[in-house]
């Protein structure tokens, strides 16, 4: 199929011949020399792909599009790590900022933008009767960590999931404090084992716990049924369960897992899609708690929060997330990848499977994480080859991929497989 006379193509140009990497590996050897880790994320390391075989830089996007610094272009699973919910220069994103530009970043005082933003957040989120914006994902839960502290005047948390990089979520890792293992309790919810244990620690320690902050795991499903047992085992011992929905917000609904699950935490936060990409992240929740974060004595406060052109992406953005059809398309999309990538390496012979919820979809070889990297390490560079970016384990759907994208990506999956089954790969 020739793609390049379409003005926004759905799907990539070939490559070809031998894939291109001389501009990618003369920047990455330049950041080698600069940035400490080579970039800003650590989940953005070309370690985490496919070394010499995969772009380090990107240099545009459009839709579910993207170009390497090589001109190179391919389907983007990886969506800025999940923030690009509607793809790549989304027209609602471009006209906000275009709209808003001209009026200044950041103001000596409070915006309209500020209250107009924050109606919208809290129209969309069940329960949700206040609200306040930071930055980043870190800086929203480990806000709801302190709010958490007051309203209950206990000090322990137990953290489930990766909820930041801040001290409090990081215990046992280089250059944290260990007196931080005395307030923070990290939990898997990897196994329907680790369900019971969640539970029993809450009981445990219900004395000093504060909060439970819940990131989701997304090697499998959760169960509204255990959803339901956390929500009951907090209320019951006076803690406070705090949804962490960073991912989850305004994908696996409108609403967020809160929505999705039936459930209702005591506040969520929220950041990656809640902007389109642009730096934003939120806490909100009903007033009797939010309230709290008001008062002159608790130090919560960012300069950057009221930052006007992501305050004006968001409420645009969370105006197209209430479009009809939005979610079922995401499933939709995300259902029709994984029953077709699970077909292609059933018939291959391979142990890839694709899990988890439809609109995250899960890549998985092997259960021990180091002989999953080995084995999904060549596929991914099959897949960049033929126009697919893919993360080790974790992608994301978005607002804007195709079904032309998705079916090709499946089809191009059953190559690969079967190529690499050939090779001896596949077991």
């Amino acid at each position: 199929m020739n793609t390049s006379t379409r003005k926004h193509p759905s799907l990539p140009r070939p490559i070809q011949g031998e894939m291109k990497l001389e501009n990618s590996n003369r920047l990455l050897a330049e950041a080698k020399r600069l940035v400490p880790g080579v970039t800003f994320s650590m989940m953005k390391r070309p370690e985490h792909f496919a070394p010499e075989s995969f772009p380090v830089y990107l240099a545009r996007g459009q839709g579910a599009l993207v170009e390497d610094v090589d001109g190179q272009q391919y389907i983007d699973y990886i969506g800025g790590l999940g923030a690009n919910m509607l793809g790549h220069n989304h027209p609602a994103v471009v006209e906000a900022i275009r709209k808003h530009l001209e009026e200044g970043l950041i103001h000596s005082l409070p915006t309209p933008i500020e209250l107009s933003a924050t109606q919208t957040l809290v129209e969309m989120i069940p329960g949700a009767e206040m609200a306040r914006f930071f930055k980043t994902g870190a800086d929203a839960t480990s806000a709801a960590m302190r709010l958490a502290r007051i309203i209950t005047g206990k000090e322990r948390i137990i953290t489930v999931g990766y909820n930041g990089w801040h001290d409090h979520f990081m215990v046992g890792t280089p250059g944290v404090p260990a007196v931080m293992s005395q307030y923070t309790i990290r939990m898997p919810l990897f196994t329907p084992q680790d369900e019971t244990a969640l539970l029993a620690s809450i009981a445990e320690n219900a004395k000093q716990l504060a909060a439970v902050l819940i990131s989701i795991p997304f090697n499998r499903c959760l169960s509204r049924e255990f959803m339901h047992q956390l929500r009951a085992a907090c209320t019951a011992n006076e803690v406070l369960m705090v949804q962490d929905e960073v991912i989850t917000g305004f994908r696996l609904a409108r609403g967020g897992a809160q929505e999705f699950f039936d459930v209702k935490a005591d506040f969520v936060c929220l950041s990656k899609a809640l902007a389109a990409g642009m730096p934003l992240s939120a806490v909100a929740g009903p007033a009797k708690h939010l309230s709290k974060l008001g008062g002159m004595e608790v130090q919560v406060s960012t300069t950057f929060g009221g930052e006007m052109l992501s305050l004006a992406v968001c409420e645009a953005t969370l105006k197209e997330y209430r479009k009809g059809g939005y979610i079922e398309n995401l499933s939709a999309l995300g259902s029709r990848l994984r029953t077709g990538i699970n077909a292609h390496a059933e018939k291959a012979g391979s142990p890839l499977r694709v899990l988890g919820y439809d609109v995250i979809p899960f890549f998985l070889f092997d259960k021990n994480p180091v002989e999953h990297a080995k084995r999904m390490q060549p596929f991914q560079a099959g897949m960049a080859r033929r126009g697919i970016l893919l993360r080790r384990d974790v992608n994301f759907i978005s607002a804007v991929h195709t079904e032309e994208q998705i079916d090709y990506t499946i089809e191009m999956a059953g190559e690969v497989l079967q190529s690499l089954a050939k090779a001896g790969n596949a077991a």
